[in-house]
């Protein structure tokens, strides 16, 4: 006897390693550059033919001295970034093309570098990993032993498993 399973299987996996030099115009020349912070990290995935793609933004906070290290100063901005996720996927025969991304984030963005360029631009490297799990629906056919006696229907079941004396035994 064959039974039909409905069930959610791994398709496929993607795993994209990205390393990103940002070019940052800043308001004063910086004398010395005291340090980075990457906030506010947000990510969606989302896929395009059977292509991967990660998309998402971060805040970039620079504190550098200025006026020849008389004085600190912070700087914010925003960074978009849209990359393609390196996968692979089974060959499997599922219900319809729906695709169910999970994100994992291997390694938050992260500083690595900060160089202080020409005049007013600081030169910033960005490394950040992520993995992303690719679900579909698929129907699994499960091989059952045959037993002698058939199913039994709802009404069978409750008739075999309830004891007609259950409220006398109860009031005792």
């Amino acid at each position: 006897m064959n039974r039909e399973v409905a069930v959610k299987t791994l398709i496929g996996k993607g795993r994209q390693y990205l390393v990103k030099e940002v070019n940052l115009q800043v308001n004063t020349k910086p004398s010395k550059a005291l340090g980075c912070w990457i906030i506010n990290h947000q990510y969606v995935p989302y896929n395009k033919d059977k292509e991967l793609f990660i998309k998402g933004s971060y805040d970039i906070e620079l504190w550098m001295a200025v006026e020849d290290d008389k004085k600190t100063e912070v700087y914010r901005t925003t960074i978009e970034f849209e990359e393609k996720v390196n996968a692979a996927f089974k060959n499997l025969l599922t219900l319809d093309d729906k695709m169910y991304l999970k994100p994992i984030v291997l390694h938050y963005p992260s500083c690595t570098k900060m160089e202080l360029g020409e005049d007013k631009n600081v030169i910033v490297t960005i490394e950040s990993e992520y993995l992303i799990d690719v679900f579909a629906e698929a129907i699994l056919i499960v091989k059952c032993a045959d037993n002698e006696k058939a199913d039994l229907t709802l009404d069978e079941e409750i008739l075999m498993n309830v004891n007609p004396d259950y409220m006398k035994i109860a009031k005792k």
